[in-house]
C-alpha cells in the first residue's frame, strides 16, 4: 500500500468519525476486494471468505469512530478479519483437520491421470489443505506474506506481533510445508 493510498484512508475515516457516513462505504470499496481475498486465503472457503469479510466490514464500522490511527486503516481491517478468522477456526478446527485428512486419503486412493494440468491442480489442492492444518499465527504470517505481498514490518503490524515472530512463523510454515510437500516438488 501507497502512501498516499494510506493518507487517502486516513481521510476518509477523519471524514466517517466527523459525520459523514458515505465516507464508511469508500473505504469499503476501496478494499473490499482485498478483504475477500486475504479473508479467501485464510478461510480456503469462499462462502466463509465472504461472511467473514463481510462481517469484518461491520465490526470495523462499528469500532471505526473509536478508531485512533495508530496503524493504517487496511492493517487494523485485516486485523478484525483474522480475529474473525480465528473464532471461527477455534470452533471448527478438529472438524476441518479430520476433513482435510480425508478428502486426502480419497484423492490418494483414486488412480491419477497423466498431464501436468492435473498435476498441478492436484498440487494446488494439497497446499490449500496442508495451509488449512498450520498453525494459526504460521498460517496467517504465510498468507499475508505470500499472498498478500505484505513484508515483515507490515505484518507484524496487522497480527500485533514482533518482526522477529513474524520471521520464525515465515520460517516454520515454510519449512513444515516443504516437508509435506516434498513429494509434489
Amino acid at each position: 500500500m501507497t502512501e498516499s493510498e494510506a493518507r487517502l484512508d486516513a481521510e476518509l475515516v477523519l471524514k466517517f468519525q466527523a459525520g459523514q457516513e458515505g465516507a464508511f462505504g469508500d473505504l469499503v470499496r476501496r478494499h473490499m476486494k482485498d478483504a475477500y481475498s486475504f479473508a479467501l486465503r485464510l478461510c480456503g472457503d469462499p462462502q466463509e471468505a465472504e461472511e467473514v469479510s463481510q462481517e469484518g466490514f461491520v465490526q470495523a464500522y462499528r469500532a471505526l469512530g473509536s478508531f485512533r490511527g495508530e496503524s493504517a486503516f487496511r492493517s487494523w481491517l485485516f486485523r478484525i478479519l483474522i480475529n474473525l478468522h480465528r473464532d471461527r477456526h477455534r470452533r471448527r478446527r478438529r472438524e476441518e483437520t479430520r476433513l482435510a485428512v480425508v478428502r486426502e486419503e480419497e484423492e490418494r486412493k483414486r488412480a491419477p491421470e497423466e498431464g501436468q494440468d492435473l498435476r498441478a491442480a492436484e498440487l494446488a489442492e494439497a497446499v490449500k489443505n496442508r495451509l488449512q492444518v498450520l498453525p494459526d499465527r504460521q498460517r496467517e504470517v504465510l498468507v499475508l506474506h505470500v499472498y498478500r505481498g505484505m513484508d515483515y514490518r507490515e505484518i507484524s503490524a496487522v497480527l500485533g506481533c514482533s518482526y522477529e515472530d513474524v520471521k520464525m512463523n515465515l520460517s516454520l510454515a515454510r519449512k513444515r510445508l516443504r516437508a509435506e510437500l516434498k513429494e509434489y516438488l
